[in-house]
């Protein structure tokens, strides 16, 4: 009879840090069947069940490194195979060029595998995709916020499934295995930017629980606290975390405006006057999976608690007109409740055919109460508003994906019913009632030739509404197309070129009215149409072992987009929407990547220009933002620091331009396995943190500059742990999850 025996080692990179994730197969020699696999824990090592006496064939694999052969003879009771190295590899295969720095390109998306120490230093999953510098991706840690160079949205996943940004920062870095990035989603995703998707390790049985509290020293009011566990038992597991992020600093709002309609013109010059703005956001999430083989059954529960007692458009100014001086007051004080219930299937046919199903419920309650006042100091006029909001809505979702050698077709169906009805009170009363749904279907195909690869798809989306005695419905054709070319190992050319389209949002549908101030009234507009638009994109990719190089261009047009426009009626300016003539936008951006001493330090430069052109139907504006994004991170053992700089980042869109605060920040840290502390400096050179918006109406013009101290000098200390107990199992990778977090509440607020 044959004694157990164990067979171990230590796998590492060819910097010799260790190689976490790396998989270590174990076969009988002259079998192709494997006995056993495991995967490498975060300091390298591996353990597998042997038999003394016995001959074994170790296989070890890792995604970019070429893979490793023992054999092992007559394995005596305690085998220790010692260290063993891994070489990157850099060569074509299957269509996929492999670079030496942990990346993989296809033609729809990048597979990045974290390294050791970008895991090691890295406190949270937010966190390690700064870490990784993903070209046209944003990466806001203090504010946790993650979107493109661009302004969009990232849509974010784990294991396939929509994620919010906090349970992407429950993640431990080091149970990520890698991040798939497709930069260049197609109809599969709804045409979104960008998204994201962390794939998770395969856990056995055990648990975690781990925290992770950030708060401001300078000011004390800026704060974000989490706590995540889960845990894992055979075929089940489940998971929870908790979020509490929080606000509390004071600013300054700053107003000039002109209104053009009488004669002569009405001049308004605020000075403003210190603010406070506060509000709490709570969110938590608990998960139960189910999987068995290919097969998963997943219940997710979330809900986020928002509470604000003073928003972030509250102002205290004196307003200086005609040699009268006015106080101004303007409060908003706002809550709400957004429970909702996701359920997902996922079925596997065989190895390349499978079906995803999805299900989500959400109700929205939300509730707001504004008072703006303006005194001379003999007179006060005051104008309130309170809503009460409720919202239901259910959306499902399913898809089929087949892989046919070396192509793949996909395609789809989804729904959202909504039903809402929002009451308002005050200064305007009214009930608002609303019957919306969205349906959209899809197919696609992608194949390769060679170093050719092309995706073709069509969409078709379905938009409907009924609110009172008026309804809507638009249908919308949806192709799109993307081509690929590799020019040997280290360069890829890609171009995509798509038709889409979005529907107004609940609010601007509404039809109601909310007074702004003595001057002016928001109106929605139950009228507007759904929009058409059209969008190229070309990228051209070099990367090699010390430089990575990006150049993105995108160019698209919005054909009749609801766009704000401003009339005079009855003594009152009506700030409303409305689908205007078109819209033109072009980014174009080159992304620099420098690792001069190989992954300890690697810097990234990238310059951009935006050109928007604006035609609405009695307006036309242009714009040019010329600027440059630029950090660094600089990693050795546990411990990292890393800069950011930012010029500011323009947007115009109907008359309405604005224009972010440039910004910098830095970052030191140490990291340990079980615990981290970190120290966040943010624009510790400016005198002051400032923002502004300019609308550049004929009729009604005004500028508003929002500027802090609180946000300046930020001086934070961020501290997390990490707690385990036995070994963690990931569930199967859940691919579609759907949510819905438009309360559709019109603001009258400034």
């Amino acid at each position: 009879m044959s004694l157990s025996a164990q067979t171990t080692g230590i796998i590492v990179d060819e910097n010799k840090e260790p190689l976490a994730s790396a998989t270590v197969s174990l076969y009988r020699v002259g079998n192709d069947k494997p006995l056993a696999g495991v995967f490498t824990d975060i300091d390298g090592k591996f353990e597998l069940n042997t038999q003394k006496g016995q001959d074994y064939v170790v296989k070890i694999t890792f995604l970019g490194y070429t893979g490793q052969t023992i054999e092992c003879r007559n394995v005596p009771g305690k085998f220790e195979l010692g260290t063993i190295s891994m070489e990157p590899e850099s060569h074509t295969l299957n269509g996929v060029t492999v670079t030496t720095n942990n990346t993989v390109r296809k033609s729809d998306r990048q597979i990045v595998i974290p390294s050791q120490l970008q895991r090691k230093t890295s406190s949270n999953g937010i966190a390690l995709l700064q870490h990784l510098q993903l070209s046209r991706v944003s990466v806001n840690t203090l504010d946790n916020t993650v979107t493109t160079t661009t302004g969009d949205a990232v849509e974010l996943r784990i294991n396939g499934v929509k994620a919010e940004v906090q349970e992407v920062k429950a993640i431990r870095p080091s149970d990520i295995q890698k991040v798939e990035y497709h930069d260049n989603p197609g109809l599969r995703y709804g045409n979104v930017s960008a998204v994201i998707d962390i794939i998770l390790k395969k856990k056995t049985a055990g648990g975690n629980v781990s925290g992770e509290l950030m708060n401001t020293i300078n000011p004390l009011g800026i704060g974000d606290y989490q706590l995540s566990s889960n845990y894992h038992a055979g075929k089940s597991s489940v998971k929870a975390s908790v979020n509490w992020n929080r606000r509390d600093v004071n600013w300054y709002r700053e107003n000039t405006e002109s209104f053009n309609a009488t004669s002569p013109a009405i001049e308004n010059q605020e000075i403003g006057q210190k603010t406070k703005g506060k509000y709490d956001n709570v969110n938590l999430s608990v998960g139960y999976d189910y999987t068995n083989g290919g097969n998963q059954l997943s219940v997710t529960f979330r809900d986020l608690y928002n509470k604000t007692p003073n928003s972030v458009s509250d102002r205290n100014s004196l307003l200086e007109q005609e040699g009268t001086t006015y106080t101004v007051t303007d409060r908003t004080r706002s809550n709400s409740n957004s429970p909702s219930l996701d359920v997902y299937y996922q079925r596997e046919f065989a190895k390349d055919k499978h079906l995803y199903l999805d299900l989500t419920g959400t109700y929205i309650n939300s509730g707001s109460h504004r008072l703006f006042s303006q005194a001379d100091g003999t007179d006060t006029q005051k104008i309130t508003s309170d809503v009460d909001g409720d919202k239901y809505s259910a959306i499902a979702e399913a898809i089929y994906e087949q892989n046919i050698k070396d192509s793949r077709l996909s395609f789809g169906l989804r729904h959202q019913q909504t039903y809402t009805r929002n009451q308002y009170t005050g200064t305007y009363t009214s009930d608002v009632k609303m019957n919306t749904s969205e349906s959209y279907a899809f197919g696609e195909w992608f194949s390769k030739l060679g170093r050719f690869n092309y995706t073709v798809g069509l969409g078709v989306m379905r938009t409907y509404l009924r609110q009172a005695n008026a309804k809507q419905e638009k249908y919308i054709m949806r192709p799109t197309v993307q081509i690929g070319y590799r020019f040997g190992d280290h360069v890829n050319l890609r171009y995509k070129a798509y038709i889409g389209g979005y529907a107004p949002s609940l609010s601007d549908l509404s039809d109601v009215e909310q007074q702004i101030d003595i001057y002016q009234i928001r109106r929605g507009n139950p009228n507007l149409h759904t929009v058409t638009f059209y969008s190229n994109e070309l990228s051209l990719s070099v990367d090699t072992k010390y430089i990575s190089a990006e150049w993105f261009t995108r160019y698209s047009y919005d054909d009749k987009p609801f766009m704000e426009e401003t009339t005079y009626e009855n003594g009152m300016y009506i700030r409303t929407y409305d689908n205007q003539k078109g819209f033109h936008r072009l980014n174009s951006q080159i992304s620099l990547r420098v690792r001069p001493y190989k992954e300890y330090v690697s810097i990234q430069v990238t310059p951009f220009v935006n050109r928007y052109i604006s035609m609405g139907n009695s307006y036309t504006h242009t714009h040019t933002n010329w600027g440059v994004r630029g950090n660094m991170m600089a990693m050795y053992k546990n411990w990292y620091i890393g800069a950011n700089v930012e010029t500011s980042f323009h947007n115009l869109w109907g008359e309405t331009l604005t224009r972010d605060e440039a910004s910098h920040s830095v970052v030191v840290g140490y990291n340990k396995e079980r615990w981290g502390v970190e120290l966040q400096l943010s624009n510790i050179f400016s005198p002051r943190y400032e923002m502004s918006t300019e609308n550049l109406s004929s009729l009604a013009p005004y500028k508003q500059m929002v500027w802090s101290k609180n946000l300046c000098r930020v001086f934070g200390v961020d501290f997390h742990f990490n707690l385990d107990f036995g070994k963690h199992r990931s569930s199967a990778e859940q691919r579609i999850n759907n949510s819905d977090t438009d309360a559709g509440i019109m603001s009258g607020a400034k």
